[in-house]
């Protein structure tokens, strides 16, 4: 086996049992705690940190501090005079990983006052997966920043337009270096906010197409293209907290098939997926395919019921301080929040992050401790 049991046991104890009020901050005085916000974009700018600080009071009161995994260029032999700034933009293979997407998280963490630090939990975004030696980037980081990182994310595995534009080809998941990558985050106990679309873009609307559905799938029923794989992934990981993003890897162009409120009980009820959590992330994107009708609605809010301890919400705004923007992904979710009442919606709203986030962020520190080897 890939992990001793007692490890596993004592990780998973705590990110279960830890008290939801171990930070002492008192709730009541936000909407909720944020599982998943971009400080920066995909130039790596974004606004000043206490900016969004200062967005953040009465509304939100904690909340991660993530960067994105990637950068995207300018390349004038595709693009000519003009510079994309968001991955949609381009067609070129000009989207890479950029380290200082995560230095400036670390440093604009470093720059606040220690009552503002807090508040946030930086984590750790800029991972090469097709490197099988990225774990020495991430344990070198966490050396030149101790008593920083909470744990890892955004780590993008397939995203619709971005992972094919990476340059020099996407991630695959069958990769050994997905593996030698997580072992490591699973070493130091840390959670990692993970995007996996759990197929391939606008795969189900094809098969409402009669010839394309007699052309591609030859009038059999398509499947999601990466869910079993990506599974597969999870399962390998257990010390890893895994918070997989927008309700099991939905997007733009990446629906729920039918069967997807049924595929998700099927996860959360296994004990191998006992260590993956679902995010409510990119609501105004994703909300639409969950609570767009009384039947999905409630097909929701029943999953949430019967796996309160195992949903987070999460924001997927980005480098902004624009409270309007940020407020319009937690209000897009509103039916469901009536749906579910004021108990459940402040358990997956609030105190689900605060058990997870704060057992993650212990966990690090005291592999801090153990490994405070300077870089010199």
């Amino acid at each position: 086996m890939r992990i001793l049991l007692k490890p596993i046991v004592g990780l998973l104890l705590g990110f279960i049992f830890a008290s939801p009020t171990a930070t002492g901050q008192d709730s009541r005085d936000c909407l909720y705690n944020d599982t998943h916000f971009h400080i920066q974009d995909f130039k790596a700018d974004g606004p000043p940190l206490r900016d969004i600080l200062k967005m953040m009071d009465a509304h939100v009161c904690r909340s991660v501090l993530m960067g994105l995994p990637a950068t995207v260029a300018h390349d004038p032999l595709i693009d000519r005079d003009f510079a994309p700034v968001y991955y949609t933009q381009t067609d070129a293979q000009a989207v890479y990983y950029n380290a200082i997407q995560d230095v400036l998280v670390a440093h604009k963490f470093l720059s606040l006052p220690e009552a503002d630090r807090a508040r946030v939990d930086p984590l750790m975004s800029a991972i090469n997966l097709k490197d099988a030696r990225a774990g020495e980037y991430i344990k070198k980081m966490v050396r030149m920043y101790p008593a920083v990182w909470t744990g890892f994310g955004e780590i993008i595995f397939k995203k619709q337009e971005v992972s094919e534009k990476i340059a020099g080809g996407p991630p695959s998941l069958y990769s050994p270096s997905l593996d030698a990558i997580f072992d490591v985050i699973g070493e130091m106990g840390a959670v990692a906010v993970v995007h996996c679309d759990h197929d391939t873009p606008y795969n189900l609307a094809l098969q409402s197409d009669s010839a394309a559905n007699a052309m591609i799938f030859h009038g059999k029923k398509p499947t999601p293209q990466y869910m079993e794989a990506f599974q597969a992934f999870l399962k390998k990981h257990p010390n890893v907290h895994m918070v997989w993003a927008h309700l099991m890897g939905n997007g733009r162009g990446v629906l729920p098939y039918p069967e997807h409120w049924k595929n998700l009980d099927a996860m959360l009820a296994d004990p191998a997926f006992v260590h993956v959590s679902i995010d409510l992330s990119w609501g105004p994107v994703i909300a639409p395919y969950f609570i767009d009708t009384p039947e999905h609605l409630k097909m929701t809010a029943d999953l949430i019921r019967k796996y309160p301890s195992r949903f987070l919400y999460g924001s997927d705004q980005g480098a902004t301080s624009d409270w309007a923007n940020v407020e319009m992904s937690y209000e897009v979710w509103a039916p469901l929040w009536k749906e579910l009442g004021p108990d459940l919606t402040r358990q997956v709203a609030k105190e689900n992050y605060i058990r997870i986030f704060d057992q993650s962020r212990k966990n690090m520190r005291t592999w801090e401790q153990a490994h405070a080897e300077k870089i010199e």
